[in-house]
């Protein structure tokens, strides 16, 4: 194979791959995804629930220790061994100087009696701490769900605006059309024509763009819902006529109630001031004496007394029994308990301004999407106003062109405003739509299970 030859192949598996693959990417069946199922693969696979889920996971073994740490404990131990030349056997407490084999069998057990309740509050804090825990993970499958409608929306206003402007497209070819008509027969100069072509050219520049925005927005929700990005993905969406518009009497302050009352990450955060409570309790049972019972027994054989007693017998004859108390009282212990108060103390008013700072928030965003709505709403009757004039207004223009009273000029600007307003009706509905949802979630009471578009 010669050297030109060589270098030919790599060009020309290239250029090969590249015809395939868009093919078979097209012979791919690309998979029809409705906003519940979009849903559903999001609180699967995404991957801030499955993190939730596992701490959730560890702080529930978090309890379960907890809770272990009043059972007692028990260990056995065995030991065999060979001594050789001099030695004490412990089963005779006699001297030898004979290869002498042994062994030993021992089993103990401790439980703690008192340790000044520190056991007591170490559960409540885990139990706090699991409670919250549970809270933040539905709290975080919340802000999935309202990623994913954030994102399936951004996907629908994506796609209407492609389809207004492939109307655009359509009404300027056309316009164009017809004035190639008005200048074949002398009734209008060739600029029209010129000018005309370049505003065919724009709507195809911004048909393009939004083609490009509707990948984009694709491609945000299915990193959302955590799909594979190679697959080939189409979403149900509705009409813009079937999307509800009718807007609801709102109070602010009975919101801002609600919220205080059912958002996640507040009560997650009430929690966690729980937990630090029972810290301090913790940290003050190191000034308390603590109580301890425990015992043991076990047993030994060795082959010095083989001839006189049996293995059973051995064992029998040489068990022992210990049981006893031990009480602990701190004296003095450098300090370490009052810095551990005083560190206990200060993590539960830091937990405390924790939740103030929250509250705030909290406030203000459900004041800030209180508000939105409102604009929304408004921006609702704007735009279909907006909409209707462009509409009559394009059509007055259009019959004054058509009777050369008009300029190519006003014709254009009035197709334009119309387009505009066609899409800034499309984008006003769907947000309003997308506000009423996000009321809900900055209350606190966004439903999962519940679907979209009613």
């Amino acid at each position: 194979m010669t050297r030109r030859s060589v270098t030919r192949f790599p060009s020309a598996f290239l250029i090969a791959l590249a015809i395939l693959l868009p093919s078979s990417a097209q012979a791919q069946q690309a998979r029809t995804i409705s906003f519940d199922e979009a849903v559903a693969i999001a609180l699967e696979n995404n991957v801030s629930i499955l993190r939730a889920q596992n701490n959730l996971d560890v702080q529930a073994l978090t309890v379960t220790s907890e809770k272990a740490d009043f059972l007692p404990n028990l260990n056995l131990s065995t030991s065999g061994s060979r001594n050789y030349g001099l030695f004490i056997d412990n089963t005779t407490f006699q001297q030898r100087n004979t290869i002498t084999d042994g062994m030993s069998f021992n089993a103990s057990s401790g439980i703690n009696l008192f340790n000044g309740f520190a056991d007591v509050a170490g559960v409540r804090s885990a139990e706090a701490q699991l409670e919250g825990q549970e809270f933040a993970f539905e709290r975080t499958k919340q802000t999935v769900v309202f990623n994913v409608i954030q994102s399936y929306l951004n996907v629908i206003v994506a796609r209407e605006n492609i389809r207004v402007r492939e109307e655009d497209v359509a009404a300027q070819q056309r316009s164009l059309d017809q004035i190639q008509e008005f200048v074949n027969v002398g009734t209008r100069p060739i600029s029209d024509l010129y000018q005309q072509q370049a505003t065919l050219a724009n709507s195809e520049a911004q048909l393009l763009t939004a083609e490009s925005n509707y990948q984009l927005a694709q491609t945000r929700l299915i990193q959302v819902m955590q799909l594979d990005p190679l697959g080939e993905y189409a979403f149900e969406t509705p009409s813009v006529d079937e999307i509800d518009t009718v807007v609801r009497p709102l109070n602010a302050e009975t919101m801002l109630r609600t919220a205080f009352e059912l958002r996640p990450d507040l009560r997650s955060q009430e929690m966690n001031i729980e937990s630090a409570a029972q810290g301090i309790r913790i940290a003050r049972a190191g000034y308390l004496p603590s109580l301890n019972l425990s015992g043991s027994i076990g047993t030994s054989w060795s082959s010095a007394r083989r001839e006189l007693f049996t293995f059973s017998e051995q064992f029998e004859n040489n068990r022992s029994e210990r049981i006893g108390l031990s009480l602990n009282i701190p004296i003095f212990n450098r300090f370490n308990t009052r810095t551990n108060i005083e560190r206990s103390k200060v993590q539960f008013a830091n937990a405390q301004l924790d939740l103030e700072n929250a509250q705030q928030n909290v406030a203000l965003e459900v004041r800030q999407a209180y508000q939105d709505y409102l604009t929304a709403a408004k921006r609702l009757d704007v735009t279909e106003k907006q909409m209707t004039s462009a509409g009559q207004a394009l059509r007055v223009v259009q019959e004054r062109y058509n009777l050369s009273d008009a300029t190519l000029v006003e014709l254009t600007q009035a197709q334009s405003a119309y387009t505009n307003a066609a899409s800034q009706r499309v984008q006003a509905v769907f947000q309003f739509h997308f506000q009423e949802r996000l009321l809900n979630y900055y209350q606190g009471n966004l439903d999962p299970s519940q679907s979209l578009f009613d």
